[in-house]
């Protein structure tokens, strides 16, 4: 999960320096309400894989009872992160953002790779799901 959120972090990073460094009709791209809400929702989308990573670190430090919860809470949203964050640095970047000349398309093949070696959010949810189920049937 924390190998998915520093890529997030990065790319949030990149598609952030472009923003600015990129200028059209005189004025930097980030300055555009478009722009500024897909910086402002992989912000966000980042800061809620982070506080889960950390949540699912101190279970697994402490042996906490929680752990099988906070692990998939990580796992979840992480690999939604890194997955919105790659999608977002790309669509940021517009037309460099597919050649590979810029290295985004590298965090979208990591994200991509990631959630298939570790399992999708969809796997994740369902055992959260039926961790939550198990623990309130007992």
């Amino acid at each position: 999960a924390f190998e998915q959120l520093g890529g997030a972090s990065r790319a949030l990073e990149m598609a952030t320096d472009y923003a600015k460094e990129r200028y059209a009709f005189g004025r930097p791209i980030g300055g555009n309400q478009a722009i500024k809400h897909k910086l402002a929702e992989m912000y966000v989308k980042n800061e809620v894989a982070r506080s889960n990573c950390f949540y699912g670190a101190w279970a697994v430090s402490t042996g906490a009872a929680e752990l099988p919860e906070a692990a998939a809470a990580a796992r979840i949203a992480a690999c939604e992160a890194f997955w919105f964050a790659s999608k977002e640095n790309i669509q940021t970047h517009g037309g460099m953002g597919f050649t590979w000349e810029v290295d985004c398309h590298l965090f979208y093949r990591r994200a991509k790779l990631l959630a298939v070696q570790a399992g999708a959010p969809k796997v994740w949810k369902e055992k959260l799901v039926r961790t939550l189920e198990n623990k309130n049937a007992a």
